[in-house]
């Protein structure tokens, strides 16, 4: 027998459901960060004036920024969404739940604007569902970040890209997904927030399609689902 939650009679219930799951996910995910460090010890010296050391001069001026971004740098990360669904009519809310390994490829470089580095994502997720027919999604995806790495700045702002797949358990609802196999992408827009040597917090805003291409019909109809909402995440440098 198919179960199908009940939706909600306006969009201000819908908004406080995702607000409400969205605090709860966030409390579970980072309660053990309660006992992380958070005093930070300030350190400076003088950079220095040859212009092919640039990039070493300036981590080695800031201990926690180059703790966190440089070639080679592998980093974990634990990360909590909300998302909510776009022109859906079953109103999809979901949580995502993604470990993520990043693996930074090169050094800070270039100037201006798109001062940073460049590093390759690695993440399997679990999304519950709080409404919407599908009980969950799961899978992988995996993708480039870059981080715009500016001197002086308290945050590191960054722009990502991933792919992958998903799996769910497809009930046959109208405008829910065909088959339980499916492919993702996501788009996120964010900053991390240093605050101790190896370790930052991160916020930002993560949009992602899920859809199955079209493999399932013509039998069930292929309907995409595009869902966006706020992340959090926890980041410690090895």
């Amino acid at each position: 027998m198919q179960t199908k939650h009940n939706l909600p009679e306006n969009t201000l219930e819908k908004a406080k459901n995702l607000f409400q799951a969205f605090c709860l996910a966030a409390f579970f995910s980072f309660l053990p960060l309660t006992y992380a460090e958070t005093e930070i010890t300030s350190a400076s010296s003088t950079p220095s004036p040859d212009s092919s050391s640039a990039s070493s001069a300036l981590t080695s001026s800031d201990p926690i920024t180059s703790s966190l971004f440089g070639e080679d740098i592998v980093t974990l990360s634990a990360e909590t969404a909300g998302l909510c669904s776009i022109n859906n009519p079953n109103d999809y809310i979901y949580l995502p739940q993604l470990i993520t390994i990043g693996w930074q490829l090169d050094e800070i470089s270039n100037e201006g604007w798109n001062r940073g580095n460049t590093e390759f994502l690695f993440s399997g997720m679990f999304g519950p569902v709080v409404q919407g027919p599908n009980p969950w999604f799961a899978g992988a995806l995996f993708g480039p970040r870059y981080n715009f790495v500016q001197e002086g700045w308290p945050a590191v702002p960054y722009l990502e890209s991933r792919v992958g797949f998903m799996f769910t358990h497809a009930t046959g609802a109208s405008y829910s997904q065909g088959q339980d196999f499916c492919f993702s992408f996501t788009i996120g827009i964010g900053a991390s927030f240093p605050i101790a040597e190896k370790f930052a917090i991160n916020l930002g805003v993560m949009y992602q399609h899920i859809s199955n291409g079209g493999l399932s019909e013509p039998g069930s109809q292929n309907v995409g689902l595009d869902s966006i909402g706020p992340v959090l995440s926890a980041t410690y440098a090895f």
